[in-house]
């Protein structure tokens, strides 16, 4: 189970990577980043919905609480991922990860400090430390100039979204039998309902050109519908902690399609950070970690 929970989230960090990029191509377009979020949320629920309709229910899992499906929209969709597109505007792709590797990762490991406590070893200090490490490293070349006070607020947003939608998903999957489609779609749904609402109030309407659509078809089918259906299956078999650690994977891939696409280069010093990096997300998941008295938050 954990070894196809780490697969399955893997292949979800490669999917989402391409979102980044696609993200700033469709910023070309002249579309706005919340009317962006929520299109591409609310195609993405209607295809995770989609085999419910056709199929019916079924099966001894059930759908979340209501109560539930729009806390989770609220932070996981209006907060964590409508906030991260409005600071992706104002930021690069490689900018853009960095800050939500240390953001996500740190808040986080806050949360899960006062509620699921599943990873509070030091060795998970460690490995966020060496983490942090290694992302300070690889920014350091690019100086502080070319950075966005906005962008950066709009990106710790996110991420306090981010880690209280991941722990909340995590309770549920731990605590009930719950279908992840499910999961997964009721909260994107109301998410992106309020997210399209807010784009075109403040936004307007967009024009939709021929590129625009295919940007849309990779954002709402593959890594929003197939994405994170992949994602909330995958935190059946995972902690939160480890769902983010393995999330900063993104870092790395964000960073070779910048290199690809838009033509970035890297310093030596850089790719010893990206080496930095993926060697503290492998140490998080593969330490071993010793038995805990229930209630103690360190080990």
């Amino acid at each position: 189970m954990k070894r196809k929970s780490l697969l399955l989230a893997i292949l979800t960090t490669v999917l989402w990577s391409g979102s980044y990029i696609m993200n700033k191509l469709a910023f070309r377009e002249g579309i706005g980043p919340l009317t962006l979020s929520g299109l591409r949320y609310l195609l993405a629920s209607g295809i995770l919905f989609l085999p419910s309709l056709c199929k019916g229910r079924g099966g001894q899992k059930q759908g979340p609480p209501l109560k539930a499906v729009l806390l989770l929209g609220i932070l996981g969709y209006a907060a964590a991922q409508g906030l991260q597109y409005v600071g992706q505007s104002y930021l690069t792709p490689t900018q853009s990860s960095l800050f939500l590797s240390v953001g996500n990762t740190a808040f986080v490991l806050l949360a899960d400090r006062f509620w699921l406590r599943e990873n509070q070893g030091w060795g998970d200090l460690a490995g966020m430390l060496l983490m942090a490490g290694g992302i300070a490293l690889y920014y350091a070349p690019f100086g502080g100039a070319a950075l966005s006070g906005v962008g950066m607020l709009f990106m710790a947003l996110s991420s306090l979204g981010y880690a209280l939608h991941l722990n909340f998903n995590r309770a549920l999957l731990r605590g009930a039998p719950v279908r992840p489609r499910l999961l997964a779609a009721g909260p994107m749904f109301f998410g992106s309902v309020v997210l399209l609402a807010a784009g075109l109030a403040l936004e307007g309407l967009p024009v939709l050109t021929g590129r625009l659509l295919l940007i849309l078809a990779y954002l709402s089918g593959v890594s929003g519908a197939l994405g994170f259906y992949l994602w909330t299956t995958s935190q059946s078999g995972l902690s939160a902690f480890e769902s983010s650690s393995i999330n900063n994977l993104m870092m790395i891939e964000i960073a070779l399609l910048d290199l690809v696409v838009f033509g970035r280069s890297f310093s030596a010093v850089q790719a010893a950070a990206v080496l930095l990096v993926f060697c503290s997300v492998l140490f998080i998941q593969f330490r071993k970690r010793r038995p805990r008295a229930k209630g103690r938050p360190l080990s």
